[in-house]
């Protein structure tokens, strides 16, 4: 431990990620097709699941 550096309060600290995003088509393309794929398979998947465990 004695070769750690204490770091200042006063560093700068990195800007907080921008939260929002733009619905492009291409995303509501993709989460249209992932929504149908989850109402599909989501059942048969899940149950996999719980005979795993």
């Amino acid at each position: 431990m004695e070769n750690v550096k204490e770091t200042s309060n006063n560093a700068p600290k990195a800007p907080a990620p921008n939260q929002t995003f733009e619905k492009t088509k291409a995303y509501q393309d993709f989460i249209n097709v992932l929504s149908q794929i989850i109402e599909k398979h989501g059942a048969e998947i899940l149950g996999e699941i719980n005979r795993a465990n």
